[in-house]
């Protein structure tokens, strides 16, 4: 008889652990299941947000804003609008490429005025002997 008590102890212990780990996974089932219901109630909260009209201050905050925009426009417009009606000045030739040609003409004179020269002392001088 004294196995009987024991056995039902232990049985009775047996049965308490599996209730306990039951129970367990049912919570842990429970707890993942609300999240999900309250990750799509998030979600849905969003889509409906978004879906729903602008309330009337909303649409007064856009206003004033679309005002301020506007002013600011037309402020850079009043200071854009005078440099585009100024004529543009015409380039200027470069200093430099004004000397370049005046240099290269007075070369082209000295050129032509050397030639002659060099004629004439070729002509004086006699042929060398190689």
């Amino acid at each position: 008889m004294a196995k009987k008590k024991k056995a039902s102890r232990a049985e009775a212990v047996r049965e308490a652990v599996d209730q306990a780990f039951k129970t367990q996974v049912q919570r842990e089932r429970i707890s993942g299941v609300l999240d999900e219901i309250g990750n799509t109630a998030g979600r849905l909260r969003g889509a409906v947000d978004e879906l729903r009209p602008a309330s009337e201050a909303e649409i007064k905050e856009l206003r004033a804003e679309i005002e301020t925009l506007r002013s600011d426009v037309a402020a850079l417009r009043a200071r854009v609008e005078p440099l585009e009606a100024k004529p543009k000045p015409k380039p200027r030739p470069k200093p430099a490429a004004a000397k370049g040609t005046a240099a290269k003409r007075a070369g082209a004179a000295k050129s032509s005025a050397a030639k002659p020269a060099a004629a004439k002392r070729a002509r004086k001088s006699p042929p060398a002997n190689n």
